[in-house]
């Protein structure tokens, strides 16, 4: 029995009853006629072939900062009538008309979990906190572009001769003059952008617009559709009913929910459970309505509260496989809906469509301009511009849906898709040229440890990551905040991995308190311990604590802005491995190690890797009681500590000992310059080395606490033995990376063979193997390497 049914105004005929599987792989089998005409494995046939086309095109196009969503539409064109669904096999066997339903309705499925995890990232929050100058580019972004743009048209729109043609002309201005969030969010976060200041201030402003006119634009588009659909009133009011729900009820009810949930803590799987179930009830309520099928999605997700640990729970639930697999399938229908060829063929109103498309877009472009030039520089303005003018999956399935709903043909949908794949190619490529962050951090002047007077303020950034971290630290600023003639300027950043945010949050807590309980505690403890800290060595040190929550590959953005801010001389990160009291590795954290590597690529100061082989104690060194119920005061230090600098030679040698020459201040610390040399003669690199040494021991002449060894080593092997059997007799270890030798001095020969961590350099790599034995801390410091040239 071969049935037909009308889908899309078009005849399609299946088999009845559906074969979902293959029966047997018997005698008799055959390819074409049973894997072929089986539903399911042709389904998972189609998505296995969609998911290997566009991750090996993304593979190739990621290189030119061309973002997925490109290679997910080019899969589509290249699977469909534009390229392979021209020949017989890919059209009516490979992917038949009566296969489209079941393919569409898992993109669909991708497509609303998208959309949902969307709004379950947006902090609605921030469109209150958003200063005027956001609020204004995200309103006046999608309210200019569209009046002057219907202003325009409105003698077309008069001598139009069908209501078709009107609402392809409204649609087309109201559509371009649209800032998505999804779209920035996703284009902002394939850059490599989200925590630049540029990505910040694009995200907040389409916030703002996405939430000032995606309800408007989506429901006021739909509700056009269906003018004369009966019962128009009663589903509009049954829609904001809905809404009304879904913030009166839902959301206070997952708020207390949050509140009875330990912090650090997950949210119970029944919870996470029944608020998918009822996601899944308001895409069917809005589809019911006859509104667009994610709207639903997108208004329940919105009353989810951002971020841990509800927004954290869904988000890690529903981003791997639906956003991974089924999305990008979605993104390749809607391509495989067009047909490119039919643009340039005979196609009436071509010109006038593509002027009307570009003009929108160059008018978006302008009014964005305009508005960001006053308090923008030229090019940054140009950059966000050009992403708040960016198109994307949202603009591409309400065309989709306009199709769908015969309120435009092929032609012109195909059109829209060639100008939105136009759009999503070149203007990430535009951005990625104009706006590079790391060149920014790059400086004319030095600001290392070195280059300080030396009596000036030290400024070092601090950042922390987890608790066992704070105490690390603080050993070895103990050696740097015992002398009012070297102070230290100390600024924290606690570090968070963000999760279930789309957009990062930095909070500084000097001018954000916490205020009533209200606003979720990040690093209280954190934050408590620092200002113990500055209490107890008033005069010596001061300190400023922040949080920056955001993901881990773009962490060092907000480091690096604080750094710059600062003007801080050194950037102080832990190392990734942490050791236990008995000496045994208790863990590693391999994001933390890419993003120590991250920083000092391009860092624009000097950077220091501490690590502590101690355990958090001992070595002569006591830190701060982070018990609220004792008194605010610190156990003082132990009445002597000694340091090692190992001294080689090169300039992160010469920032390391000129540290070192700051904690020579405090009479407690017994300083040890360890000079390795070799027998044979170098140039003049180890003339400058010479003439530093020298004039560090000149200016520490009278000091009683400071010595100076020198050792004459062979080869690699001597200098291990020679470290190994001072490794336990030092509190704190100071060494250089000298990441920039290029060849490898006599003292060090066949040791980077052995290396096991390069950033750690040479001499920091020893002290952190398991066969040295020291309960010390050790601090590997890099002089700073981004300079700017001067033409």
């Amino acid at each position: 029995m071969v049935p037909e049914v009308t889908w899309k105004n078009e005849t399609v005929c299946y088999n009845f009853p559906p074969l979902i599987s293959v029966e047997s792989f018997g005698d008799g089998f055959t390819l074409m006629e049973d894997v072929f005409s089986a539903s399911l494995p042709l389904l998972n046939l189609q998505i296995l072939l969609i998911y290997v086309i566009s991750n090996s095109l993304n593979y190739i196009l990621k290189r030119f900062s061309i973002p997925s969503f490109v290679s997910q539409s080019l899969t589509g064109v290249i699977l469909g009538p534009t390229f392979l669904a021209r020949t017989d096999f890919v059209r009516n066997t490979l992917f038949p008309e009566a296969s489209h339903e079941t393919l569409d309705v898992v993109g669909i499925w991708g497509y609303c979990t998208f959309t949902f995890l969307a709004a379950v990232k947006m902090d609605v929050a921030m469109v209150i906190r958003s200063g005027k100058k956001v609020m204004t580019m995200g309103v006046a972004s999608m309210v200019i572009p569209l009046a002057v743009g219907l202003l325009f048209q409105r003698q077309q729109i008069a001598r139009a001769d069908s209501k078709l043609t009107v609402s392809s002309i409204v649609g087309i201005t109201g559509i371009q003059s649209l800032t998505t969030f999804p779209v920035v969010a996703q284009l902002v976060h394939e850059l490599k952008l989200t925590n630049s200041e540029i990505g910040r201030l694009a995200l907040s402003s389409s916030l703002v617009s996405g939430l000032f006119g995606a309800v408007f634009n989506l429901v006021g588009m739909t509700l056009t559709m269906h003018l004369d659909a009966p019962g128009r009133l009663r589903n509009i009011f049954v829609a904001l009913f809905s809404m009304a729900v879904a913030v009166l009820v839902f959301r206070p009810a997952m708020v207390r929910v949050v509140k009875r949930t330990p912090q650090g803590s997950r949210v119970k799987a029944a919870y996470v459970s029944l608020t998918l179930a009822v996601a899944v009830g308001y895409v069917v309520l809005f589809d019911g309505l006859m509104l667009a099928f994610s709207l639903g999605a997108f208004v329940f997700g919105l009353a989810i509260p951002a971020g841990p640990p509800f927004g954290s729970s869904l988000v890690e639930t529903l981003e791997t496989i639906p956003q991974a697999i089924f999305f990008p399938v979605f993104v390749a229908t809607l391509a495989m809906k067009a047909d490119l060829t039919t643009v340039f063929g005979a196609f009436e109103n071509r010109g006038f469509f593509t002027a009307l498309i570009y003009w929108s877009a160059i008018e978006k472009f302008v009014v964005c301009l305009l508005l960001a030039l006053p308090w923008m520089p030229l090019v940054d303005s140009i950059v966000l511009s050009l992403i708040l003018g960016s198109k994307g999956v949202v603009d591409a399935s309400i065309h989709a849906y306009q199709m769908d709903n015969q309120l435009m043909g092929v032609q012109l949908y195909s059109l829209f898709m060639l100008s939105i794949l136009v759009n999503a190619t070149v203007i990430p490529v535009l951005v990625s040229i104009l706006y590079e962050p790391s060149r920014r951090y790059a400086g004319y002047h030095s600001r290392n440890i070195f280059a300080l007077r030396p009596v000036s303020e030290l400024r070092i950034l601090a950042c922390i990551h987890k608790p066992h971290h704070v105490a690390s630290a603080m050993k070895l600023l103990d050696t740097l905040c015992r002398a009012e003639e070297s102070a230290v300027a100390l600024y924290v950043i606690h570090l968070l991995e963000q999760v279930g945010h789309a957009t990062p949050i930095f909070i500084s807590h000097q001018k954000q308190r916490q205020s009533d309980g209200s606003e979720p505690s990040y690093s209280d403890d954190v934050v408590f311990a620092f200002e113990q800290y500055e209490w107890n060595n008033m005069g010596c040190t001061s300190a400023q604590i922040f949080t920056s929550i955001s993901h881990a590959k773009f962490m060092q953005e907000d480091v690096f802005t604080l750094a710059l801010d600062k003007l801080t001389s050194m950037i102080l990160v832990p190392f990734h491995r942490k050791w236990g009291i008995d000496g045994r590795i208790e863990s590693e954290d391999n994001v933390l190690r890419a993003l120590n590597y991250r920083i000092l690529e391009t860092a624009p100061c000097s950077v220091g890797i501490l690590y502590d082989r101690g355990g958090g104690g001992g070595c002569g060194f006591e830190v701060v009681s982070l018990d609220n119920d004792n008194d605010a005061t610190a156990s003082e230090p132990a009445p002597s500590r000694s340091i090692c600098m190992i001294y080689l030679g090169g300039r992160d040698d010469r920032e390391a000992i000129s540290l070192a020459k700051r904690m020579a201040n405090d009479p407690s610390v017994h300083l040890t310059i360890l000079r390795l040399v070799s027998d044979e003669v170098a140039g003049s690199e180890t003339v400058l080395d010479d003439v530093v040494l020298n004039g560090v021991l000149r200016e520490m002449t009278h000091f009683l606490n400071v010595q100076c060894l020198e050792r004459v080593v062979r080869d690699g092997t001597e200098t291990a033995s020679l470290i190994s059997s001072v490794a336990d007799q030092y509190d704190v270890f100071v060494v250089g990376r000298r990441w920039h030798v290029e060849v490898a001095s006599p003292q060090t020969a066949g040791l980077s063979d052995w290396s096991e961590f390069p950033e750690l350099g040479v001499i920091g790599d020893l002290l952190a193997s398991k066969d040295v034995r020291t309960r010390g801390s050790v601090l590997v410091v890099q002089q700073q390497k981004q300079h700017k040239k001067k033409i």
